[in-house]
């Protein structure tokens, strides 16, 4: 009696269609990011006040879509770092396709965020510009700092929306504290109007 062959290992690598929209996205947003360094329109030597004046809005637009772009590279890179870990273990699960694909939108809408997060101060991170009335995001040097936050808020985007949630939490509870409205008064109504488990 013949043995039977053995059969080969199971293969769990990455499907290529998923790995081509992974790079896919990469791309497009880094030649987006350079199409928009190349057109936003620059301050030259006209003053601060009378440049916001005048293109104040389509700056702070071009910049609202920079920080799209650094974020959704981090959101790939940090997808083609995963993909990289399951084909070397082969170890890929198709139920991880969808994070895979949302991961850089989530990464982009978090380093926009990130951006908003940045001009009212809400994130603790200062420079040395004005971000709102001085060179901050108006000028390209000073916008750097910016756009290398919003490529870690989309790297991380997880990690950023839980300090999302932590910002979140300390605003609402300490305006529902300062109304009487406390989660420590709703916590003990819920536990008084549970029954009692007897022994």
């Amino acid at each position: 009696m013949n043995p039977k062959p053995a059969l080969p290992p199971e293969s769990r690598q990455p499907p290529m269609r998923l790995i081509g929209t992974v790079i896919g996205y990469f791309f497009a947003a880094a030649v987006w990011l350079g199409y928009l360094v190349l057109r936003v329109p620059h301050r030259d030597a006209l003053p601060v006040e009378e440049f916001l004046e005048k293109q104040g809005g389509v700056v702070f637009l071009y910049t609202c879509g920079m920080m799209i772009c650094c974020g959704t590279i981090g959101g790939s890179l940090y997808d083609i770092r995963g993909l990289i870990k399951h084909s070397t273990n082969n170890d890929f699960d198709p139920l991880f396709t969808l994070s895979y694909l949302l991961r850089p939108i989530a990464g982009g809408l978090s380093s926009l965020v990130a951006f908003f997060m940045l001009l009212v101060g809400a994130l603790g991170f200062s420079y040395s510009h004005d971000p709102v009335g001085g060179a901050g995001w108006t000028s390209f040097d000073g916008r750097l700092p910016f756009l290398a936050v919003g490529f870690l808020a989309g790297y991380s985007s997880q990690v950023f929306m839980l300090k999302l949630k932590e910002i979140a939490d300390a605003a609402f509870s300490g305006r529902e504290r300062d109304n009487g409205n406390g989660h420590g008064q709703t916590r003990a109504s819920e536990s008084a109007e549970r029954p009692r488990k007897v022994a």
